[in-house]
């Protein structure tokens, strides 16, 4: 691996622990170099190799610091819905269940642990004008997440992100994506007020630390015909 590459990781993996904290500044890169005891030049390529890959923002005459990502209501992406003036609705949460398990085979692939390690599963209903809209079934491995199963749910709040971050120290940087659609199922339907033979349209989301260590995996259920697709390049 390439001495710069090696000194990203290095970076990232002391974001990963909390060493160099959201909203921090950065040591300036001559100083980086010092520490790390490699050239100017290696410091500023890892440093601009985590800029690109949203890890770090340079903030003109202030320094380069560590950029706490947004994932905020990212499934308005998904599903729009609307009140009756046209304005977009935000959604509630509510947890419906929190369990302790025993992770299957196809979570424990999702995050990289042993078939049978402990996970914890967030049950979560996404409800818009008080009715159920979207419902996320959530693992985290206990071993990281453990002050969760505890919590109140007025602690933990609308965004689990967040909490993720001040409760359990746990900072989400990189999220993977993919969409199918299926039939709903009987339990989805009746939660979700749909009739016989409705689909809903299924988010896979695989959440990773700094050093892109899955840390997260939920699938989100919706409403077909609510799926609206949005997304802004630039």
């Amino acid at each position: 691996m390439p001495l710069y590459r090696r000194l990203r990781e290095t970076i990232a993996g002391k974001i990963t622990k909390g060493e160099y904290k959201p909203g921090e500044a950065l040591p300036a890169e001559v100083e980086i170099a010092r520490l790390y005891n490699v050239a100017p030049g290696t410091a500023r390529k890892a440093i601009e190799e985590l800029v690109n890959e949203g890890l770090l923002e340079r903030r003109h005459g202030a320094g380069t610091f560590v950029r706490r990502p947004n994932f905020n209501n990212s499934m308005l992406r998904f599903f729009l819905f609307r009140g009756t003036k046209g304005k977009t609705l935000t959604p509630e949460s509510r947890i419906v269940s929190r369990s302790v398990e025993s992770a299957s085979e196809a979570v424990a692939g999702h995050l990289n642990l042993p078939p049978g390690e402990k996970v914890i599963h967030l049950n979560r209903l996404r409800l818009w004008e008080g009715a159920p809209r979207l419902l996320e079934d959530i693992y985290l491995p206990f071993t990281l997440f453990h002050p969760i199963i505890d919590l109140d749910e007025s602690v933990i709040g609308p965004l689990l992100y967040p909490a993720y971050e001040i409760h359990c120290g746990q900072l989400v940087s990189f999220v993977k994506e993919e969409i199918s659609v299926t039939d709903a199922t009987a339990d989805d339907a009746a939660i979700l007020g749909l009739g016989a033979h409705e689909m809903v349209v299924n988010i896979d989301r695989l959440a990773m630390n700094p050093s892109r260590i899955p840390i997260e995996w939920r699938r989100s259920h919706g409403e077909a015909r609510r799926f609206h697709y949005q997304v802004d390049f630039s």
